[in-house]
């Protein structure tokens, strides 16, 4: 351990064992989700009754599908500008960059920390969009819920936002957020492929905009 302000947080051996350990529990958790049914956790049909306030009304819809397409613009122009940046030889300087600082000892500093953070970030996007929003979100709405699966999706977003309390308020509220919109476009889409695709790259970006530490 050591120490940032007030607080002591884990030294770069404590980050590798946590990403060593994050990405095989995610997936034997995936894979005991997947076992209910694989068509289940990946694929969604919801009847009229189920998305009423979403598909019945253009107007929500419209402003649902602008808001999942600005998330996804705003992380894939991040990706763009250090790509621009890097071929232009241009100083690596960005207000994420700046923001990720709280977070410093979360984030990966070595090459070899990298590599794993780069495979844990897959296995989030993959195993906790199976979990949150393929797995527990239809236990909710089978089970408590009365198959409300709106409802089902916002309740496991809060718990997935909870689960990222390590980042503060401002990670919960965040990931929260960043959760509903990828249980919407689950929704919209049919099946898991997009919310996967989009959670791996929101995981990824640390390892894009923050530098690559020397060899």
């Amino acid at each position: 351990m050591r120490p940032v302000g007030s607080r002591e947080i884990p030294d770069r051996c404590g980050r590798s064992v946590t990403a060593k350990l994050s990405a095989p529990l995610l997936w034997i958790a995936s894979f005991v989700a997947a076992a209910t049914g694989i068509r289940a956790v990946f694929t969604i049909t919801p009847t009229p009754e189920d998305t009423a306030w979403l598909l019945g009304r253009a107007w929500v819809r419209s402003l649902v599908e602008t808001a999942i397409v600005l998330f996804a613009g705003v992380m894939l122009l991040q990706y763009a500008t250090v790509a621009w940046k890097r071929l232009n030889n241009r100083p690596r300087t960005y207000r994420s960059a700046e923001a990720f600082k709280s977070l410093e000892y979360f984030f990966p500093a070595t090459l070899r920390e990298r590599r794993w953070w780069a495979l844990v970030s897959v296995a989030a996007g993959f195993c906790e969009e199976i979990l949150f929003r393929g797995f527990f979100a239809s236990l909710l709405a089978r089970s408590a819920l009365d198959d409300e699966l709106d409802l089902a999706l916002l309740i496991s977003s809060l718990v997935f936002g909870w689960n990222h309390l390590y980042g503060g308020v401002g990670g919960v509220v965040g990931s929260a957020l960043a959760g509903f919109l990828l249980g919407l476009l689950f929704l919209l889409s049919g099946n898991l492929l997009l919310p996967v695709a989009l959670h791996a790259l929101l995981d990824l970006r640390a390892l894009v905009i923050l530098k690559t530490p020397p060899a």
